[in-house]
């Protein structure tokens, strides 16, 4: 098993540059070339079941060959799914480097906790696979700059999963606005709510005899294994997690840019707090964010746990 350190240099080293060879092999299997493109899926229990869908949909041009998660109850479940859409079973594992030393992959999707993004991210296109992660595409600014270069220095396809960019009815929608539909928009809210539950406070157990926890925690500082944190409740821890600013916030404040047409922020100013349960939960889970820029600005209002009806 790799130590955190060793996990480290993988992700540096890649990022700095390392070559990877470029086969005539390689540059035929380059997305959109005449053949079927070649997936492995990689973290299986929530998002990925959005992943099999669409390659289901393109499944005259797309097979998911290799599937792969630490946890193998959810592996199998998300195998035997893989099997009834896609007509063909995958090789599962729970080692998602298995998966990148396979020449038969061409493309990895990524669904794994994210703090895992980035890393796995890197390591595919170092393994020369093609890239789609889940959103956020980093568990911290850094790592942005880090998937940014090695990208750049490789030279793969890398798509972050902010789909309503993809979405034919937000693409018509969003060009309405700016062909003028309802004048010069300056101005655009956003937000979420939810009624989720507590997460409780956690209880020390032993580890499940089907989860591979060590890899589990990968790049992140070691932790003992608690009882209220995985399959989900990550999210809302900081060291695996971004909270729901970029669970579900990225694609709301997402759409309002790419309606107002916007970039960088000149500031931003944010407000919140856990109010509603004491528990284990990290994050805030009422939240106000203000994004300004010369003129024009941006709103996102998140209420994860009161229930709020806003529509």
């Amino acid at each position: 098993m790799l130590t955190r350190r060793e996990f480290s240099k993988l992700v540096t080293t890649a990022a700095a540059g390392v070559a990877v060879s470029s086969t005539a092999k390689s540059y035929a299997r380059v997305i959109g070339a005449n053949e079927r493109v070649n997936f492995g899926v990689i973290g299986l229990n929530s998002r990925a079941y959005a992943h099999l869908s669409a390659l289901t949909t393109n499944k005259a041009n797309a097979a998911i060959t290799h599937v792969a998660d630490v946890d193998s109850v959810i592996l199998q479940k998300f195998a035997g799914e893989t099997e009834k859409s896609m007509g063909a079973a995958p090789k599962a594992d729970k080692d998602f480097r298995k998966l990148l030393e396979s020449k038969d992959v061409d493309a990895i999707t990524i669904a794994t906790p994210d703090h895992w993004h980035t890393p796995i991210a890197i390591l595919g296109m170092q393994a020369d696979k093609h890239v789609y992660v889940e959103k956020p595409c980093s568990h911290n600014p850094h790592e942005v700059e880090l998937l940014v270069a090695a990208q750049k220095k490789m030279g793969k396809q890398v798509q972050m999963g902010n789909q309503q960019r993809s979405s034919p009815h937000s693409i018509e929608i969003i060009d309405k606005i700016h062909n003028g539909l309802i004048g010069r928009a300056y101005y655009a809210k956003a937000w979420y709510c939810n009624t989720r539950k507590t997460m409780g406070t956690g209880k020390v157990i032993p580890v499940p005899a089907t989860l591979d926890w060590d890899l589990w925690q990968g790049p992140a500082p070691r932790q003992q294994y608690k009882d209220n944190v995985h399959p989900y409740n990550w999210h809302w821890l900081r060291i695996y997690g971004t909270g729901e600013t970029l669970n579900n916030g990225t694609h709301e404040v997402d759409v309002c840019r790419w309606a107002l047409q916007t970039v960088w922020p000149q500031r931003i100013t944010a407000s919140g707090g856990r109010y509603h349960f004491k528990d284990d939960w990290q994050f805030y889970d009422t939240l106000v964010t203000s994004f300004e820029y010369d003129d024009k600005m941006i709103s996102w209002e998140n209420m994860s746990t009161n229930g709020m009806p806003l529509y």
